[in-house]
């Protein structure tokens, strides 16, 4: 099964996971400048961004339409084997015209858009949904600019023989072609969230939802990419899910500890936040294609509805298509469901523990105290006034031990702890820890 973001880069696995039997004292972490810190956005940003393909507007004549109407595809459509299409709107001035569905058909694909068009030809500005019955694919687009601006979604179904699961996407993209988006899935409480400005790109992972069993899991990871390779570099945040965090640099085979400059911490939340703030108001915008879905399939679900040269089945496959998921969804979901509370629960016996062990610590720590006094008070007694002397002395060092806190910092960019990390060595592997 395919489950979305929910591991960092192989090297902040390898970081974070590692266990072993013999440790060793690690230097501490340095504290590096923003000038080194942002050495790999510098990089990418020399880089001359992709050029944005520019859609050449090509037209074919539907087969269920006799006066002149045409009807907006695509090189790819063309060049498939057998590929004819439907149209089940108006015509006018030899396009088409209002709303309908466009229904393209080949031996090797099935596309279906709903959309409305203007009778000009130009299908961009216009809010569509496609559908891609082959690739269990639907997408939503609502125009916001000249093109490629829109805000879209994307739902991607992965169902095998074994296995089920869905990919969520949303996102905005402006004229330039920098994208925001957030990627998601029913099944994983697991959350993507990307800045991509085309030829850099921020990732974040938002795994915080998960139940903490162990630690070591990364709860929340910040990484910078190329996007053209897919690959990190640069610097990167981690967070445990003990809610310590560690800043990396991203240097070799080993990741580097290192302390980042404030500034180039809220350098990378500004990042995240963007994302955050246009998903937020792109969501008002996507309703547009939604609701003229509605009306659609209103009108093309009624059970009167057909269009000339397609059997009902394939006139109609679009209202009832998702029903088949159905049984899968359910199976999928109930087991997920079931697996998280479980998880919950492990989760919950070990806070317990670690509240119980604590506890225990804590008793400790007060039974050595009055162990302590009791004797300084006998030794008193014994020894007059150089007992009294030795008494004031043995309480002002007890005094001095302080019970460790139970409130742990959780702020996310913050690194915590004494600024030293210990590395453990397995074989030919070693790996760092606190």
């Amino acid at each position: 099964m395919r489950y979305i973001m929910v591991t960092v880069t192989a090297s902040l696995v390898t970081l974070v996971t590692g266990c072993a039997s013999t440790a060793q004292s690690g230097p501490k972490f340095r504290t590096i400048t923003y000038e080194e810190a942002s050495a790999f956005e510098r990089t990418l940003q020399a880089k001359a961004p992709p050029t944005l393909p520019q859609p050449t507007p090509l037209y074919t004549q539907p087969v269920n339409k006799k006066e002149p109407c045409k009807l907006p595809t695509s090189q790819e459509q063309l060049d498939r084997s057998n590929f004819r299409a439907y149209w089940d709107g108006q015509c006018k001035n030899g396009f088409a015209f209002g709303l309908g569905r466009d229904i393209a058909i080949s031996d090797t694909h099935h596309n279906e858009e709903i959309i409305t068009h203007t009778g000009t030809g130009d299908h961009f500005e216009s809010p569509r949904v496609i559908y891609d019955f082959v690739n269990n694919n639907v997408r939503y687009v609502t125009p916001t600019g000249k093109f490629p601006a829109a805000a879209w979604f994307n739902e991607k179904i992965f169902n095998a023989d074994s296995s089920f699961n869905i990919s969520n996407t949303f996102g905005i993209t402006d004229e330039q072609g920098n994208s925001l988006l957030s990627e998601y899935s029913p099944f994983n409480p697991a959350r993507l969230f990307l800045n991509n400005s085309r030829n850099i790109a921020y990732k974040f992972i938002d795994n915080s939802a998960m139940p903490v069993v162990d630690a070591a899991t990364v709860s929340f990871s910040a990484e910078i990419m190329d996007p053209k390779t897919s690959t990190s570099g640069g610097v990167a945040v981690v967070r445990y899910g003990n809610g310590q965090v560690r800043h990396l640099k991203l240097t070799g085979a080993s990741p580097e500890m290192i302390v980042l400059p404030i500034e180039y911490v809220n350098h990378l939340g500004e990042k995240l936040k963007a994302v955050q703030t246009a998903l937020t108001a792109g969501q008002s915008k996507l309703e547009r294609a939604r609701q003229m879905e509605r009306e659609y399939l209103y009108m093309a679900c009624n059970g009167k509805h057909t269009i000339n040269g397609l059997d009902n089945s394939t006139a109609t496959k679009i209202c009832n298509w998702r029903s088949q998921f159905k049984p899968a969804y359910d199976k999928t979901f109930a087991k997920y469901t079931s697996d998280l509370e479980q998880l919950r629960k492990r989760a919950q016996a070990v806070e317990q523990q670690r509240l119980a062990q604590q506890q225990i610590n804590v008793q400790q720590r007060q039974l050595q105290q009055q162990q302590s006094q009791q004797e300084l008070q006998a030794l008193a007694v014994g020894l007059g006034q150089l007992g009294q002397q030795m008494r004031d002395a043995g309480q002002q060092s007890l005094n001095s031990v302080k019970l460790p806190s139970t409130q742990v910092d959780f702020t996310p960019f913050k690194p915590q702890g004494n600024n030293s990390v210990t590395c453990l060595n397995t074989g030919s592997t070693t790996y760092c820890r606190d």
